[in-house]
């Protein structure tokens, strides 16, 4: 009960510091939190190595194994690491976890089934860990992780076996733990005797195994230096010794460890403007060209949006000509450099256009030659089923302004800029159907 007293102080703790410390430095920090969404991530070299530390229980699963409900008992872990950043995806640790593990068996129906075990435990290894931000693209403070690894394990089996004086310990069908003169005593949990020494029907197997293991939990950023994590790590090992006690029975016969651990992961050595720097540039995508600019104006091939630039000509960063007016002209062929606002339109020499330019175009006499103008006009109106004429609209008289019944080219323009300066009763539809009258007339 104690542990689960000191690990739930210690998560209050590290709650109520996420939001002191971040009022530090919101600006490293919201910096470190802030991910893009290009799926590029460069190795960030700048980064030293970050240590950690953490503490936990750890849980037997074997023979020998002490009957928990939780895996929050057992036998305390120390945990030691260093690591080291992959990119936004990955990271590589090396650790090494010190701790002990132990269990115990009662069976009154089976005398000889009665065994406990204890033993000092080293593991070192190597794990990757991948963060989930593949999927979780959003600045956040908690960040999901799950890890594989492989890793040395080191163990010494040892029993209770005696008591103080060398006495063994002899167990009764009534439950009870005598010595051999019948006194009843207790266990007093030295663990002093070498289990695979005492053994006779163990093979001589070896002290040191290998395990894989696996890794889930969550990171939590405290600050830009500091991060907590709370994590559950179940080891499967290579061997059944561990207790030693071997066993067939089962899908997986080997010896199980759980670690349920909290520890924090400090750096200690990178700059704080490194540390922006870096999270700031690692995700952008830089591409190598041969710098190559055939138009010489400065922009290489591969950054130039307008290609074969007139030489002399001033470029933007794009590699094309400056247009200060935003008129669509370039400023060494704007002939107007300082286009007014709401203007309807430009020419191509950059000046605007106004409506006697807009009548010129629309009477311009190169867009069809006269002598084929009634054909092509005839044609093309019987094809759009266009309406016909027995005499002029009254609403086009006043265009006539002689009243020789027949609106001229003049008549024409003097209408249209009336409309245009608002000095006409005629609509734009009124606009449309005389400029049909005046071609069919």
């Amino acid at each position: 009960m104690q542990t689960k007293y000191i690990i739930f102080i210690l998560i209050l703790f590290c709650f109520y510091n996420i939001n002191s410390w971040a009022q530090i430095d919101e600006d490293y920090e919201s910096i470190l939190l802030e991910e893009e969404d290009t799926e590029t991530a460069l190795f960030s070299s700048a980064f030293k190595p970050i240590f950690g530390l953490g503490q936990g229980i750890i849980t037997f699963y074997g023979d020998i194994k002490n009957n928990y409900a939780s895996p929050l008992n057992g036998q305390w872990g120390t945990t030691v690491s260093i690591s080291r950043s992959l990119g936004r995806y990955f990271d590589v640790d090396l650790y090494a976890l010190f701790g002990k593990a132990s269990g115990e068996r009662r069976s009154v129906e089976d005398l000889t089934l009665n065994k406990n075990f204890k033993t000092d435990l080293f593991m070192g290894g190597v794990s990757m860990t991948y963060n989930f931000n593949h999927i979780l693209k959003r600045k956040r403070p908690i960040h999901p992780f799950i890890s594989v690894g492989i890793e040395t394990l080191q163990f010494t089996p040892r029993g209770d076996m005696k008591d103080n004086e060398g006495n063994p310990y002899v167990y009764w069908p009534d439950g009870t733990i005598r010595l051999e003169n019948n006194e009843i005593v207790s266990r007093n949990f030295e663990y002093e005797t070498n289990l695979r020494e005492v053994n006779p029907t163990n093979s001589d197997y070896s002290l040191m195994t290998f395990a894989v293991p696996i890794d889930i939990g969550i990171n939590m950023t405290i600050t830009d230096r500091m991060t907590l994590r709370l994590a559950n790590s179940l080891r499967l090992t290579f061997s059944d010794y561990i207790d030693d006690t071997p066993s067939d029975n089962g899908f997986y016969s080997n010896d199980i460890l759980n670690y349920t651990y909290v520890s924090l992961r400090l750096d200690l050595f990178s700059p704080a403007s490194e540390i922006a720097a870096v999270d700031q540039f690692k995700n952008l995508k830089f591409v190598v060209t041969d710098g190559a600019d055939e138009d010489g104006d400065g922009v290489d091939d591969f950054n130039d949006e307008c290609p074969g630039t007139t030489n002399g000509v001033i470029v933007d960063f794009r590699g094309c000509p400056l247009d200060s007016d935003n008129d669509g002209v370039p400023d060494y062929r704007d002939e107007q450099p300082n286009t007014p606002p709401n203007t309807i339109g430009v020419g191509s020499t950059g000046v605007r256009l106004t409506t006697h330019h807009l009548v010129a175009i629309l009477f311009d006499p190169k867009s069809v030659n006269r002598k084929d103008l009634d054909t092509y006009y005839h044609e093309s109106r019987q094809e759009r089923g266009g309406k016909k004429y027995d005499k002029m609209p009254d609403k086009f008289k006043t265009v006539d302004k002689n009243n020789d019944g027949w609106i001229s080219p003049t008549e024409m323009r003097d209408a249209i800029d009336k409309v245009f300066d608002f000095k006409s009763t005629l609509t734009v539809e009124d606009v449309n159907e005389l400029l049909e009258y005046f071609w069919v007339q």
